[in-house]
């Protein structure tokens, strides 16, 4: 009985030492947080869907938790910041069919040392699993959609 109490016992304290030796993971809540580069671009309207060059195609934007933003296509460097809203309005989704109730939307604001700025703002965002967002802006009668996909 007495070796069974000890063998438990070391068991017991094994477990306990080994529990605090456990990897941790830090996962946010908010699935923008990480790197990304835009992968594909287009512009819609009733002609169907064209390519579109942005000229962000070659760099990296980087989403912090403190609302802080990046982007760094290995030239130049613009820092800046993002937020997502949950708003209530009509938007075209990245197939180009229209809605008018509640979503999020996404403005990006990143300005670099020399002066020059990027600013995005996009009427819809979407995510789908881990890797990859879509999001959407309607201006003069066309709809862009871009696609974001991890870096």
């Amino acid at each position: 009985m007495k070796r069974t109490i000890h063998v438990l016992t070391l068991l017991f304290t094994v477990t306990i030492l080994f529990s605090g030796c456990v990897k941790s993971v830090e996962i946010y809540s908010d699935p923008i947080i990480g790197s990304w580069v835009l992968n594909d671009a287009s512009k819609g309207n009733a002609n169907g869907w064209q390519p579109l060059y942005t000229g962000l195609e070659n760099g990296v934007f980087t989403f912090y938790t403190n609302g802080g933003a990046s982007y760094d296509d290995g030239y130049h460097l613009y820092q800046g910041s993002w937020s997502i809203t949950t708003v209530s309005s009509g938007y075209y989704d990245y197939y180009g069919n229209y809605y008018a109730d509640y979503h999020d939307a996404m403005q990006v604001i990143l300005r670099s040392s020399n002066g020059a700025s990027i600013s995005l703002y996009f009427d819809d965002v979407n995510f789908s699993g881990g890797n990859y967002f879509s999001a959407t802006y309607y201006r003069n009668n066309s709809v862009e959609r871009y696609g974001f996909r991890r870096y």
